[in-house]
């Protein structure tokens, strides 16, 4: 594989200390260790390398590995979700939380100015925040599953879309891909369209389109 590349793949992740599952492609692994989200999509994934889709450990796997190849790793925390930092853990006056009719219980999770924190203790009126995320300072263990890399210029525009977090449908007119973007995607971007011209020119120059 080089940087570039699209590429679809399957994985399950487990943080190696406790073998607990954290994440998956898979639904039915996911529905077994107890993990699974009714409303999530599973199945194989596909990103562009060298774009950092994934974490850096797991990009830097799929880079060695060839199609149809299956391989366990071992990823630590610097190539993962980084080294714990404990000044990212703070205090907070329990109060603060009440004023806002919250009641805070250890391992919630909550979105404080727009940052992501675990509670980790409530007690004597305080509250403990942890802003590390909750997979820093774990060595993860991914078994990964490269399926294909993604030769077709149309399934690649397909991807790019998917990956701005857009929905499309996109038709082969001859040597022109028709590119039709749904009114959620609109509703996101202020101007959806240049963007994702301006991403397929990017990862897909090949690649003649308009929009309908």
């Amino acid at each position: 594989m080089h940087k570039g590349d699209f590429v679809t793949f399957g994985y399950t992740a487990r943080i190696k200390e406790s073998n607990q599952v954290v994440d998956t492609t898979f639904q039915e692994v996911a529905e077994k260790e107890g993990i699974h989200t009714p409303n999530a999509s599973y199945g194989p994934v596909t990103i562009i390398l060298g774009e950092g889709h994934v974490i850096p450990g797991l990009e830097e796997v799929l880079l060695t590995m060839e199609v149809g190849e299956e391989r366990e790793v071992d990823i630590p925390p610097e190539q993962a979700f980084g080294k714990r930092n404990r000044s990212l853990v703070t205090t907070v006056p329990l109060k603060e939380f009440r004023r806002h009719g919250l009641k805070p219980q250890a391992g919630m999770r909550i979105e404080i100015n727009e940052k992501w924190a675990t509670i980790r203790s409530v007690s004597s009126g305080r509250v403990a925040l942890d802003f590390n995320h909750p997979l820093s300072g774990k060595i993860l263990t991914y078994t990964v599953s490269l399926h294909k890399r993604i030769e077709d210029t149309g399934e690649q525009i397909e991807a790019v879309i998917r990956l701005l977090g857009m929905r499309g449908r996109v038709v082969a007119d001859g040597e022109v891909y028709s590119i039709k973007l749904d009114s959620a995607s609109r509703g996101k971007e202020r101007n959806p369209e240049e963007l994702v011209k301006r991403k397929i020119e990017e990862y897909a120059p090949q690649a003649r389109i308009a929009f309908s």
